[in-house]
């Protein structure tokens, strides 16, 4: 991890300097959530994600779902579950 030194300005500013703006793709306009810890004077500074980040994620998720099965479309959850049970083999309780 390296430690570059920030001054804040007179109008309480902070500039990131370039090289860590490139590194961590951040634009103008680019917003932030702000972690205080006022027992260590620290701050945390964590980007928010875009609404196209978010859709990517979820679009990434849901390819990782299992698809549901085709014939429930037109069954009752009582008659998928009979379908389904009748595809277990060696079972004799339905």
């Amino acid at each position: 991890m390296d430690t570059t030194t920030l001054t804040l300005s007179s109008v309480g500013q902070i500039t990131i300097p370039r090289s860590i703006r490139k590194l961590l793709n951040l634009d103008p306009g680019t917003k932030f959530n702000i972690e205080i810890n006022q027992k260590t004077s620290t701050i945390t500074l964590k980007k928010q994600k875009t609404t196209k980040e978010i859709f990517a994620e979820l679009e990434k998720l849901s390819k990782s779902r299992p698809q549901p099965d085709p014939r429930a479309k037109n069954m009752t959850v009582g008659e998928m579950s009979l379908e389904l049970a009748k595809d277990i083999e060696g079972d004799t309780w339905v």
